[in-house]
């Protein structure tokens, strides 16, 4: 299919929130409006937790052109086709706390939910004066606006909070207005006809689920899996067009014709899915932001679209790495996560914890890592416990930057940056001189304190994580028929095969049988088939590295650390 047939279908939606825009301008819209139908009929508040960038704001849209206006943009979808909706239409309070985030000296947060209430009071015919209480003032004027059945929409209800996490002083003067807030609409909470509300995590203390005694907590229901994101079910129906294009582009991209439908999807499986939010692990999505992005361009391949548009740098992770990190974790206990096969065990009390404290160190690391997206449920354990780890190699680059930034003490592109030259000959030109030079260039940007604590599988991490840094594509346990080589680097001619043997001993007879050891496993293993057809076109490079890490000083000197053998095989 060529670009001229392209023009015919629907546009993506790359940026689009509102479903009035999607409709008007017809925009691709992924129907869920079967689920939102069912969500909509309760008269109860109800709360849903998602990561960023999984299109929570599109869903408190559709629920309010959905209450204030009825099926009028609904023809075609679900929600009319299967008469899944009658009720009447209402007034609704569609409020964003994402606008009221940002702290700013010359404007308090008061100013700012006064300022912000107005804007959304306006359109009903109501407003509020300018006056210092603004809980008082919202209180009265919600007193006029619910003598009909409201709608109440808050979207990202937790955002003024989570971004003053470590800031005692603020985080109390918000969490006290909003706790004030969340009261005065509980005292009308019989009368609103739908209460939704969104976020990333759960403040106890902000009076929302102890107001709301009554609360639904959707997030881990395993019917709502699918709310948000997209399944690879969807994938294929609605972008069908899309995905062949994108074959297209990248087989004219990179001169081959390998690229089919098929092999997209595996890629963007790879890159995007592996997303589970509930129970019983029983649904996955996409991170519809980054499918997106790729489709719109795919000439710029399977980018890290959520790392380069700040959806992985989410502010409760930010705050908690800046004021807990230093203090709770050691820089040994960091090392684990940059393993991409992680898996850890913890209850759903730890997935959907309520804080109780203004203390970040009351909340979980575990809870961190889920509710900002790093993390995802990869199965389910008996006693209500849940394994959780990295989704997807997007998220796994995005994580392990965050990571090698806090081990090194600098910034990955400064730390990419420094070594570009150095990894270009080495890589490029198959100087295995310079790359063994490389390897250990990288491994004195590390305190001698982390080594003792390192294990192969730390090496191989490390290397794999910031030659990635420096612009080459990496992969760990990399599989082929008959095992998994520890790392791979590809280059546009080379497609370097590494196998690693650590050893505490550097007695020359040691590293010379460890580095036959590591050859014989190559060979045995065939490390240099290639399953991924994208890179049968490379000339294979197999490696048997051996690396010494002495961590006891036996013999009156400093102990050794640093790869002492790396040859072809």
């Amino acid at each position: 299919m060529g670009w001229s047939v392209m023009t015919e279908v629907k546009s993506l939606p790359l940026g689009v929130t509102k479903f009035a825009t999607f409709i008007d301008n017809e925009y691709i819209y992924v129907d869920k409006t079967d689920l939102i139908a069912q969500i909509a009929k309760y008269r109860i508040p109800i709360f849903l937790a998602r990561p960023r960038r999984f299109g929570k704001s599109t869903l408190v849209s559709t629920f309010e052109e959905l209450f204030e206006h009825g099926l009028e943009r609904f023809k075609g979808l679900k929600i009319d086709t299967q008469n899944l909706w009658d009720d009447k239409t209402y007034k609704v309070l569609h409020l964003d706390f994402s606008f009221l985030k940002e702290d700013r000296d010359d404007i308090s947060f008061a100013n700012k939910l006064c300022a912000h209430l107005k804007t959304k009071l306006e359109p009903l015919g109501l407003s509020i004066p300018d006056e210092q209480d603004v809980i008082a003032s919202f209180n009265n004027t919600l007193e006029k606006l619910i003598r009909n059945s409201l709608v109440l929409l808050i979207d990202e209800y937790d955002a003024p909070l989570t971004t003053v996490m470590g800031d005692h002083v603020e985080f109390e003067r918000r969490r006290k207005i909003l706790s004030e807030f969340f009261l005065s609409i509980k005292s009308y909470s019989d009368k609103f006809r739908f209460i939704f509300l969104t976020g990333v995590t759960r403040y106890s203390n902000v009076s929302i689920f102890s107001a709301f005694n009554n609360i639904l907590e959707i997030s881990f229901d395993p019917l709502y899996g699918a709310l948000l994101g997209y399944t690879q079910q969807e994938i294929e129906l609605y972008f069908k067009n899309y995905l062949e294009r994108a074959a297209l582009v990248l087989n004219q991209k990179e001169n081959t014709t390998l690229y089919d439908v098929r092999l997209v999807l595996q890629k963007l499986k790879e890159h995007y899915d592996g997303y589970s939010f509930d129970k019983g692990c029983s649904t996955h999505v996409y991170n519809p932001w980054s499918i997106l992005n790729f489709l719109n361009a795919p000439q710029n391949d399977f980018d890290n679209y959520w790392l380069e548009t700040g959806g992985s740098r989410p502010s409760i992770l930010v705050n908690y790495f800046r004021k807990v990190l230093d203090k709770k974790l050691e820089r040994s206990v960091l090392l684990k996560y940059l393993d991409s096969d992680i898996e850890i065990t913890v209850s759903k009390d730890i997935l959907s914890p309520t804080i109780e404290s203004i203390e970040e160190s009351s909340f979980p690391f575990e809870a961190i890592l889920y509710q900002s997206g790093y993390f995802t449920i990869t199965r389910v354990r008996k006693g209500g416990r849940f394994s959780i780890g990295l989704p997807n190699l997007e998220v796994q680059d995005a994580f392990k930057r965050i990571v090698l930034e806090k081990l090194l003490n600098q910034s990955a592109i400064d730390f990419g940056a420094k070594h570009e030259d150095l990894a270009s000959k080495a890589l490029e030109d198959k100087n295995l001189s310079l790359f063994k030079e490389l390897l250990n260039t990288i491994l004195n940007e590390f305190s001698y304190e982390s080594f003792p604590a390192f294990k192969e599988a730390h090496f191989r991490d490390i290397f794999k994580v910031t030659i990635k840094c420096i612009g080459f594509d990496t992969y760990s346990e990399y599989q082929t028929s008959q095992g998994r080589s520890d790392l791979c680097v590809v280059t546009d001619k080379y497609l370097y095969v590494i196998e690693f043997k650590v050893i505490d001993d550097n007695q020359d007879e040691v590293i010379k049988r460890t580095l036959e050891d590591a050859k014989t496993q190559v060979l045995e293993h065939k490390y240099n088939l290639r399953l991924d057809p994208l890179l049968k076109e490379r000339e294979v490079v197999s490696l048997a590295c051996v690396i010494v890490n002495q961590n006891k000083d036996n013999r009156h000197d400093k102990p050794y650390r640093g790869v002492v053998e790396l040859e072809e095989v």
